[in-house]
């Protein structure tokens, strides 16, 4: 079924066959490093294993290299080692690290298979092993190191097959792509081969790439031609049209190099955003046939000859109305992948393009928004030249591996406009909105991303935007050019009538500023009684599962009392109950039960808590792992109380043993023996306090105010406003910092409210403990002003 030609390869080793002098003292040292066995490498072969190695490194990245390439030759005697120290990319002991890697690489293709002259071997394994997929040939500019010739490891092979391959394409996790020319039709068309034989899992995923990207019969999806087997070999594959070379990924390259050089014409980057909505429509079409892509990328997009925009490399998708519990293209993760390429295992995908639920391996999470986030990094792509998580930390030596995607998981994500403060501020909120954390949060179709893309384009408004009054006021003035002149004439009329009515304008201001003063006093009553609804909750819980039976059985348990059941029966009981308040209750952080040491310290008998990073999942801690609690303040103010006596405190950081959003309340209470009197232990239950003043926020969405939450000396947990939305602080920023009138405030503690009226703000002291001044929260409201 498949044929392969060689004149390729004669050219190839043409190319490779020159060796100049080198004569520099730098050149001479990295070449004595690359010498193996008394015989040295080819110095284009050193140039290029080094360029794939320091590539895959994630140290530098492919538009940082391919600026620094421009002013150097694969060709001429400067070692590329030497350029790149010359051009401050990397420092010397990073390079002279990374060559002795490139000559590992070279010297591992040395050897030559049975069968294959040495020079053949040592040349085809350079180009195949260190470069499979061409980006560092192409970067060099070695068109024929980048086709490397029709073969491959299972040698020559002539048949009277359909397709006469031409040349390799490129080569990915799956498989290689060949230019090939169908001998039935007359036409070039592009093969893909299996490249793993004998692996069924491959083989099924091959073929169901295949089957998946045929029946997506769209303009923007590269059409499929025939799936089978080569009768000759075995291998599968299937035919393609042949798309040419270019990609999206090279169109991005060339629109930042041209930026990079001064030429920024605005129609680069809507040709780049017309391209950007063929992408969207095609992944639209894809979605309504209930199919997922998964690794969106500038690279999977393919641009041919005549602009046609089209989605390749259907490998991972996923049919969205199949029943499956866990991903059947699944393997182990491999530790060998690189940085750009697309990784195996539960966690399927490109890194640098990574939706967060697809970083965490949460499968049952996938849907058609997760490839609206890979929509939005490739708009991320077009807007910064790089992938959001290509600045990801990695580690020097392994490249990419799980802790990068737990970065992905964890991190904020990327903002486009941090990464290039010339990006359009409305692009970015598009490209923001798209990648969005949260799914419900994203945009729920491809189609109304596009439209927004679109929407800006045409200088009219976009949904992930909110405009400044200037703004709007400019593009209507750009919409309506003789309605605005005439209303300009207008103006210069009404100014003179309006000084008229100065007065009666100032009058109804005030009046304005009132009515919104007082919406600031009822935000001010809300947030108190959210706050003080929360302390009562908490209290009353507490005071509850203090009493419960299992805690005085607990005592009676360990004090070895005749006909009571084990310890281990009551603390399984415990648990139980525990868990089930933690579940009925979001913000709660954790319950515990504590017997109380001698030196006013607590161990845990039972304790369950909520994961740190999975909020929806709580589990008891094992026996094994309880710990003492070393509040001894804590300990001592709770251990002084009375029975039914509850103890309000806040803890904020590292006073806090389950801390998710940085400030704890917690509600303790002592636990005596009812069969002595005596003392026992303590019942502690810790609540997310600040997620709970997130949450309200969140809900309130006010556009009248700032709002500060502080601690009891003025330093802020948490501000509102209608530009940024509510933002969680570190706390070591006080409000004084935005209101100076405050820090007076905060300093006297006596005074627990205060208004200036005429200032626009108001202030206040809450405290959720009036027992315990160190519970109180500081609610500080500013007029808003744009």
């Amino acid at each position: 079924m498949l044929a392969r030609s060689t004149p390729l390869l004669i050219r190839v080793a043409g190319l490779l066959a020159m060796a100049p002098d080198r004569s520099h003292s730098t050149a001479a040292r990295f070449a004595a490093t690359l010498e193996t066995g008394g015989r040295e490498f080819d110095k284009q072969q050193q140039d290029i294993a080094l360029a794939a190695v320091v590539l895959q490194s994630g140290l530098v990245s492919e538009r940082d290299l391919s600026s620094a390439l421009s002013t150097w030759t694969i060709h001429g005697t400067v070692p590329l080692a030497e350029h790149l120290i010359d051009k401050k990319l990397l420092d010397q002991e990073t390079v002279h690290h990374y060559v002795k890697l490139a000559a590992e690489r070279l010297a591992e293709c040395r050897r030559p298979p049975a069968g294959q002259s040495p020079s053949r071997s040592i040349l085809l394994d350079t180009l195949e092993s260190v470069d499979p997929s061409g980006s560092v040939a192409r970067l060099m500019g070695i068109r024929a190191v980048a086709g490397a010739g029709a073969t491959d490891s299972t040698g020559f092979r002539q048949t009277k097959g359909r397709y006469r391959l031409v040349r390799k394409l490129g080569q990915g996790g799956l498989g290689r792509v060949w230019l090939a020319f169908d001998e039935h039709l007359k036409r070039h068309v592009a093969v893909k081969e299996l490249t793993s034989r004998g692996n069924a899992m491959a083989l099924y995923r091959f073929r169901r790439e295949a089957e998946i990207t045929g029946r997506l019969e769209h303009p923007g999806i590269v059409p499929v031609y025939q799936l089978g087997e080569d009768s000759e070999t075995g291998e599968a594959f299937y035919a393609m049209r042949f798309l040419g070379k270019t990609t999206m990924h090279d169109a991005i390259l060339e629109y930042h190099e041209r930026r990079g050089e001064g030429e920024d014409d605005p129609m680069l980057i809507r040709r780049l955003l017309t391209d950007f909505v063929s992408i969207c429509q095609a992944i639209g079409h894809a979605h309504s046939r209930k199919v997922i892509h998964r690794d969106l990328k500038p690279e999977n997009v393919a641009i041919d000859s005549f602009g046609q925009v089209i989605v390749i490399d259907w490998g991972i998708a996923k049919v969205l109305d199949e029943l499956e519990t866990t991903d059947t293209l699944a393997h182990p993760l491999s530790e060998d992948g690189a940085e750009q390429s697309t990784m195996h295992g539960q966690v399927l995908g490109t890194p640098m393009y990574m939706a967060p639920e697809q970083a965490s391996g949460r499968i049952d999470e996938l849907d058609e928004r997760t490839d609206i986030y890979g929509l939005g990094a490739i708009l991320f792509a077009i807007l910064t030249g790089y992938g959001p998580h290509e600045r990801t930390s990695v580690t020097q030596d392994t490249g990419v591996r799980r802790d990068v995607l737990s970065a992905i998981a964890s991190q904020p994500t990327p903002v486009a406009h941090d990464a290039n403060p010339d990006a359009d501020p409305a692009l970015s909120a598009i490209c923001a909105k798209a990648m969005a954390r949260k799914r419900y949060a994203r945009y729920q179709t491809a189609s109304e991303l596009a439209e927004d893309v679109q929407r800006w384009m045409a200088g009219e408004r976009v949904s992930a935007y909110r405009e400044k009054t200037s703004q709007r006021i400019a593009r209507w003035v750009q919409h309506h050019r003789l309605a605005s002149q005439a209303l300009a004439a207008l103006v210069i009329i009404g100014i003179v009538a309006l000084s008229t009515l100065a007065i009666a304008t100032r009058q109804g201001r005030e009046a304005a500023r009132q009515v919104r003063f007082d919406e600031l006093r009822g935000f001010d009553r809300e947030i108190e009684v959210q706050l003080k609804s929360a302390a009562e909750e908490l209290t009353k819980d507490a005071r509850f599962m203090s009493t419960l039976p299992p805690i005085q059985a607990l005592i009676a348990a360990r004090a070895g009392t005749e006909g009571t059941e084990s310890e281990e029966i009551w603390r399984g009981r415990l648990e139980t109950i525990f868990e089930g308040l933690l579940r009925a209750n979001p913000d709660y952080l954790a319950i515990s039960y504590a017997q109380v040491d001698g030196d006013r310290s607590a161990t845990d008998i039972v304790r369950v808590e909520r994961h740190n990073s999975d909020s929806g999942y709580v589990r008891s801690v094992p026996l094994s792992r309880l710990t003492k609690l070393d509040d001894n303040a804590l300990v001592g103010a709770t251990t002084s109380l009375s029975p039914g006596e509850i103890l309000l405190s806040i803890r904020r950081d590292s006073q806090a043993r389950n801390q998710v959003r940085g400030v704890d309340l917690a509600a303790s209470t002592p636990v005596y023996d009812e069969a002595t009197g005596e003392l026992f232990g303590i019942v502690v239950v810790e609540t997310d306090l600040l997620n709970r003043i997130v949450e309200f926020l969140d809900r309130v969405e006010q556009s009248t105010a700032s709002i500060y939450i502080t601690g009891a000396q003025g330093e802020v947990w948490v501000s509102d406003n209608p530009e940024t939305g509510v933002v969680v602080k570190s706390g070591d920023v006080s409000v004084g910092q935005y209101i100076p009138q405050t820090a007076a405030f905060f300093k006297d503690a006596e005074r627990h409210r205060e208004l200036e009226r005429d200032a626009g703000w108001l202030a206040a002291k809450l405290e959720l403990d009036p027992a315990n001044q160190e519970t109180t929260v500081g609610v500080v409201l500013q007029l808003w002003s744009e």
